[in-house]
């Protein structure tokens, strides 16, 4: 008795969503039938590029500066996503831990990291623009 209600509530749901999205596909294919015309010339049948014409090719190679800087910016911006409120969170963690520098430790390493890897990434010359 239990799975005739559950098949029928399925039923119902399916219904409703299904019919009115097939009414209205059917419905807009009688109206273009009726009231649309179709008139084709070779001109119509030509597929449709927008835009300028080009100056040169598109497969340009562009210098690997600007994706470097991207990355990096990406990198420290992500990095200020997870300081805010991993500070704001300082006092709950060190409660928890039942010592008040477990907190400060953890984002100190976790500088520690950023800045070694800034030093990379400075001494390599990737944030230099020339």
């Amino acid at each position: 008795m239990y799975q005739l209600q559950v098949a029928q509530i399925v039923l119902f749901v399916l219904a409703g969503f299904a019919l009115p999205a097939l009414g209205m596909i059917l419905l807009a294919w009688v109206l273009q039938i009726v009231f649309g015309y179709y008139r084709p010339n070779p001109i119509k049948n030509q597929p449709y590029e927008c835009g300028m014409k080009l100056f040169q090719e598109a497969n340009l190679q562009f210098d690997i500066k600007y994706y470097l800087y991207a990355l990096l910016f990406i990198l420290f911006d992500i990095e200020i996503i997870f300081i805010i409120p991993w500070v704001l969170a300082t006092d709950l963690v060190s409660a928890q831990a039942q010592s008040p520098w477990i907190g400060p430790i953890e984002i100190t390493i976790f500088l520690s990291i950023l800045a070694v890897g800034l030093a990379y990434a400075w001494k390599k010359g990737a944030l230099e623009w020339e």
